[in-house]
């Protein structure tokens, strides 16, 4: 029983991502970007650095620790008959590469607006030009785990045939010039997918009925 409870979690854990990602994007809406001056990038941190430290010191860890659970979540579903499927294997590694891309991102966010409310203008612009090319870390993690998981579903029919396809696309474009889209519909496909695979972990759970005998 609490070994099936744990297994309906897994795909949970990916729709709980996906709301607490789309909470951290609204609160560091507008970070300044790569070519914006340093005194920019200083007074940006200075001034938003409740909103930050929340997303950083909070949100992050906890995105990083719940992808974990919903990549053991993907492999589980993406398994084949008589093995592991590599495109499970594929899918979870991602998930894991995601995990310590949003650690990362969140000790950049509390590091930066640690040396803001320091003083520390140089310390600044450098942690926040790192920051600015963390998508590159995002979109190589999310295009293994999309395009493992769309190709996997493909196969084995663990998502409806559209949303496998709108998955291997998603994906595919995280590799490309066009990721920025690929990027903002990450959240409505961990919501989405996650709610799918954990109603049909919890439909496989629920224990079969004997037929009724027949007397003769």
């Amino acid at each position: 029983m609490a070994s099936d409870r744990f297994a309906r979690f897994l795909p949970l854990a990916g729709v709980l991502v996906g709301f607490i990602f789309i909470v951290g994007l609204a609160l560091t809406w507008g970070d300044p970007s790569s070519e914006a001056a340093p005194a920019e990038h200083y007074s940006y941190w200075r001034d938003n650095r409740g909103q930050h430290q929340i997303s950083g010191l909070l949100l992050a860890p906890l995105i990083a620790f719940l992808l974990v659970f919903f990549g053991a979540g993907l492999q589980r579903s993406l398994r084949r008959t008589g093995g592991d499927s590599g495109h499970g294997a594929v899918a979870f590694g991602g998930s894991v590469l995601a995990a310590g891309a949003f650690a990362l991102v969140g000790m950049l966010e509390g590091a930066a607006t640690n040396a803001a409310h320091e003083g520390e203008p140089q310390a600044v612009y450098t942690l926040s030009q790192l920051h600015t090319y963390d998508w590159l870390a995002w979109n190589a993690a999310f295009a293994a785990v999309l395009l493992a998981t769309g190709l996997g579903a493909l196969r084995n029919g663990v998502l409806p045939t559209a949303l496998a396809w709108a998955t291997v696309a998603i994906g595919a474009s995280l590799l490309t010039p066009l990721g920025i889209f690929g990027f903002f519909l990450l959240p409505p496909w961990l919501i989405v997918v996650g709610i799918l695979l954990a109603r049909r972990t919890t439909v496989s759970s629920e224990p079969t009925r004997p037929a009724p005998e027949i007397s003769t």
